[in-house]
């Protein structure tokens, strides 16, 4: 398993230089994402040639693995919708495996199957995109989003009907939405094709360090491994000083693997 880093932590500087400081950090690659910590859209990202200047310095770096991500709302309207869309190419531009996504946010004031259907319309809208471009769409569910369990995920498989649509599975969303979290990984068996990777305390969406809180991560790690997954995984924590916490971090997740 590929332990990343996560580009979005380390937002003060350019991609290259977040790429240089997270592999000097001792992770084995990273994940490039569209934004920084405040969720504002990093323009360098979308500047001409950006995809084929950042295949150069992942050679460079050393980077063993990367993925990107593009974690907003899409359904909400046309403009977010077309920012995840157009990150697809980028993402096939640097020649990344996958784009990891996520859903669309629960709204308590619309009936949920309106909007079931909007998401639904929405991942088969992008699923077609990425197959053109050749990378996987690795979807999260998140608790409080519209897909907020592995039952509702793998129903959205299904219906959305697209073999490039498999899972970013995040084990502390599995650990909080799902009942029986090692079953719901079983059932993700072949599905998943990234990961991610913190601790939380039982009932609180909160992403820790993985030297606290009350999930058994040899575990977990455990079940992704019998479910078929030993790829690229990320650090997935926002309160941190990331580059602070990470060689402790890292040594932690190693130990494990």
């Amino acid at each position: 398993m590929l332990l990343l880093g996560r580009t979005q932590m380390v937002d003060t500087c350019s991609y290259e230089e977040s790429i240089r400081r997270l592999m000097k950090c001792g992770f084995d690659g990273v994940e490039a994402g569209v934004f920084d910590r405040g969720f504002h859209v990093r323009d360098e990202f979308f500047s001409d040639g950006f995809g084929r200047r950042m295949r150069d310095i992942m050679a460079s770096c050393g980077v063993k693995g990367y993925s990107v991500s593009a974690h907003v709302d899409f359904t909400e309207c046309e403009e977010k919708f077309r920012l995840v869309y157009d990150a697809i190419a980028v993402a096939g531009e640097m020649e990344a495996p996958l784009l990891i996504i996520n859903g669309a946010i629960k709204k308590e004031t619309e009936a949920f199957e309106r909007q079931w259907e909007r998401q639904i319309r929405d991942l088969g809208r992008l699923c077609r995109r990425a197959q053109e471009m050749g990378i996987l769409l690795a979807l999260e569910f998140e608790p409080g989003f519209v897909i907020d369990s592995t039952d509702l995920m793998l129903r959205a498989f299904s219906e959305v009907g697209s073999p490039v649509l498999k899972a970013n599975l995040d084990i502390g969303h599995v650990f909080l939405c799902d009942p029986d979290p090692m079953d719901a990984i079983a059932r993700c068996k072949g599905l998943i094709a990234h990961a991610h990777l913190e601790n939380m305390k039982t009932g609180v969406h909160n992403h820790l360090v993985p030297y606290e809180g009350d999930m058994d991560l040899p575990a977990y790690i455990s079940a992704l491994r019998d479910a078929g997954f030993d790829g690229m995984a990320s650090f997935d924590a926002y309160q941190y000083d990331y580059e602070a916490v990470a060689e402790k971090t890292i040594a932690y997740f190693k130990g494990i693997f």
